[in-house]
């Protein structure tokens, strides 16, 4: 019998990269995404199951848990989420709430409804993906920054109650080559609006251009981040941490070395917040 494992936020990017991936490694695959649809041009197979899922619903969450019921679910990739950016002072309370609601609470959800699942089968798995704005913050990212710094702090925790039961892996990515920063724009709702005539209306123009270039010269391309978390996933002795990407390794230690008052002058004038 092969190993199965269910992937969140297979519709693009590095959940959609996974599941070709994980079926070569011989892998049987859940795929879910909000929209299953999306997922339809998937080749059919034995190995793989198409779900609809939203992570912030618990009755849907409920129902995946129940169809994954007769499968040997060897592992859980919690991949699913989204950036709201945006500077705070114009950030509204329910703008923030739908960041964590589907980073956070539905990670934690998703995590819960699943444990029983793994638990049933020797060298099960965990990997929730966080990203380098889980150790570290930018300007105009905010929630997401927070949602991330709160997703190390769950799989940490998590790691600690039942790490000896259910391994748990923490994947840091950095840039990714996905179409994420085009959904920035979209989780804006009329903030552009709410900036205009304040000394955000040209930040916001140039928080775009900064990530387009960052995103053009540092981010990986999608499919070797996922080979990176296949790498993990079928590791004999699964690793604490994976940090993906030359940016998330360096940036890291940058910041580890700077002067506080120095690293905040370079974030500052990178985003034109001087």
């Amino acid at each position: 019998m092969r190993n199965w494992v269910l992937i969140t936020g297979c519709s693009t990017g590095i959940g959609r990269a996974l599941v070709p991936l994980c079926r070569e490694a011989g892998w049987g695959v859940v795929a879910t995404a909000r929209r299953p649809e999306t997922l339809s041009d998937l080749p059919a197979g034995e190995d793989l199951r198409i779900l609809s899922l939203d992570v912030t619903d618990p009755v849907n969450i409920a129902a995946a848990a129940t169809a994954c019921e007769g499968l040997p679910l060897k592992a859980l990739i919690n991949n699913a989420g989204y950036g709201q950016v945006g500077p705070l002072e114009l950030l509204r309370a329910e703008e923030l709430r739908a960041q964590f609601e589907t980073n956070v609470i539905g990670l934690h959800q998703m995590t819960n409804a699943f444990l029983p699942l793994l638990r049933r089968e020797p060298g099960a798995r965990i990997l929730q993906v966080a990203s380098m704005l889980g150790r570290l913050s930018i300007p105009l990212a905010g929630p997401y920054n927070a949602s991330k710094h709160a997703v190390v702090a769950l799989a940490e925790t998590l790691r600690l109650e039942v790490g000896e039961e259910v391994a748990v892996v923490l994947v840091e990515p950095g840039a990714i080559q996905t179409a994420f920063r085009e959904t920035l724009t979209k989780a804006w709702g009329d903030l552009p609006e709410r900036a205009r005539g304040t000394r955000y209306e040209t930040i916001l123009a140039r928080y775009l251009a900064v990530r387009r270039h960052q995103g053009e010269r540092f981010a990986m391309d999608a499919e070797r981040c996922a080979r990176k978390i296949l790498k993990a996933l079928v590791a004999k002795r699964p690793p604490r941490r994976v940090t993906i990407g030359r940016d998330a390794f360096w940036v890291g230690k940058v910041k580890a070395l700077l002067p506080a008052a120095w690293w905040e002058r370079i974030l500052r004038r990178a985003y034109g917040l001087r």
